[in-house]
């Protein structure tokens, strides 16, 4: 069982903490961690949960997270979705999960929810100008679904390596914004967080907050690597951000939270 202490448990309140859904349906001791502690999560909605569960299962879900205190949020499938690939059964098969998780929000009503662009650097150098077209529509037409449930949708970078690349995806389509992954940048991207914050932080309404080497998504505890987070702390005195969690094990909370507790800034007003 983690302890916090009642700063971490402040910050808490303030942030999201990301988990996968199928971990919490297995993990009943899990599930009631996140009540007792009333932790706000980033549910991931991988196929299999898409698959697997139901409108009412979904739902009852949401309603149990919001009678303990918390406010949800989601992150959509990534493996396998691929919405701007050249395979029509590729694409045709991405919308169709796209088109469920559109289903899940609708009745879980999240604030924001995540998804990858299923960009690769080794599949999608060549044609991309094409890839990107076939992707922006399907994006297009997912976040107007759900902006009908309130909820708005982001596309987070993973191996996008510059701030170009994600401006490309997002800029000009309405109801569409940015998930700042700060692991994915500094591991697969230029690791440039002020070209980041100088070129998009217009545009971004949400931080996946974990830390690394440089060298491998680690997703240690913010302050455990060397990424320098400054101008991150800048953006958010300066607009209103989701701060996500990611931590891969339970023990490696305590020390994220320690870190917001060190820098307010970056916690809601």
């Amino acid at each position: 069982m983690i302890q916090l202490d009642n700063a971490m448990k402040q910050a808490a309140r303030g942030v999201q903490v990301n988990v996968p859904y199928r971990m919490l349906m297995h993990d009943r001791a899990l599930f009631d961690l996140f009540c007792s502690l009333c932790l706000n999560p980033e549910l991931g909605m991988d196929i299999p949960a898409l698959e697997a569960y139901g409108p009412d299962h979904f739902r009852e879900t949401a309603e149990t997270f919001r009678r303990a205190g918390a406010r949800i949020t989601l992150h959509g499938p990534f493996e396998g979705v691929d919405p701007g690939s050249a395979d029509p059964a590729v694409r045709k098969s991405s919308e169709r999960y796209l088109e469920r998780l559109v289903s899940a929000v609708a009745v879980m009503q999240p604030t924001h929810v995540v998804c990858h662009t299923g960009f690769h650097p080794d599949t999608h150098t060549e044609g991309l100008s094409d890839w990107r077209k076939r992707s922006r529509r399907v994006w297009g037409e997912t976040a107007s679904a759900m902006d009908r449930s309130g909820a708005r949708l982001l596309l987070e970078n993973v191996h996008e390596r510059s701030p170009a690349d994600m401006a490309s995806m997002v800029r000009g389509i309405d109801h569409l914004g940015l998930c700042l992954d700060t692991g994915h940048l500094n591991a697969y991207g230029n690791g440039d967080l002020t070209g980041w914050v100088d070129s998009l932080g217009d545009l971004t309404a949400e931080v996946h907050l974990h830390d690394n080497h440089g060298r491998a998504d680690e997703h240690l505890a913010p302050g455990r690597g060397t990424i320098d987070f400054a101008p991150l702390v800048a953006l958010a005195e300066r607009r209103p951000l989701v701060i996500t969690l990611e931590p891969h094990r339970p023990e490696d909370l305590p020390p994220a939270l320690e870190f917001l507790v060190r820098h307010p800034g970056l916690l809601p007003r």
